[in-house]
């Protein structure tokens, strides 16, 4: 893509949809990749402002055609760029997660979706822009099923997920 027509069909999507959370994959470290290409990348994904970025670090693969191409670069360099790219990354997401504490998300509730779900009693699920939900069911409350919607206020953001804190 070229960075402006890029930027440029963001601008259009979050001007017809405002609660699009936008989100990307990026692979670092691409054979030839220059510090200027690099810094393109940080910039664009400055500007985007993606909702989550999937963030990988080129590893070259015997029998692809990028593990012919010349100008491999060295894995110390691959390394520095994806840390300095996933902490933009994070931030930005942080950031954007942020902006929905205090708001009120329908929840898709999911089986198994977060890690610690099981030792916290917490339950999780998807909000319709597919950002990842945190929650606990008050005392007293009927306990939500895989499959069921209900409506959750985010009290707390962090870069992957939203939660809801039961006070």
């Amino acid at each position: 893509y070229r960075s402006s027509k890029f930027l440029g069909i963001l601008e259009r999507v979050r001007a017809a949809m405002p609660d699009a959370a936008i989100t990307t994959d990026i692979i670092v470290g691409f054979p030839g990749e220059t510090e200027a290409d690099f810094e393109e990348t940080m910039r664009v994904a400055q500007e985007a402002r993606f909702a989550a970025a999937f963030t990988f670090q080129y590893s070259q693969r015997p029998g692809t055609p990028a593990a012919e191409l010349p100008d491999q670069l060295p894995k110390a360099v691959v390394q520095e760029r994806y840390e300095r790219l996933v902490e933009l990354c994070n931030d930005l997401a942080w950031q954007e997660n942020k902006k929905l504490v205090g708001t009120e998300l329908e929840v898709l509730v999911a089986n198994n979706e977060g890690r610690k779900d099981d030792q916290t009693a917490r339950f999780s699920g998807r909000a319709r822009d597919n950002r990842l939900v945190h929650f606990e069911v008050p005392e007293g409350h009927e306990q939500p099923r895989p499959g069921d919607l209900v409506t959750v206020r985010a009290t707390e953001a962090k870069p992957y997920f939203l939660d809801r804190k039961s006070t």
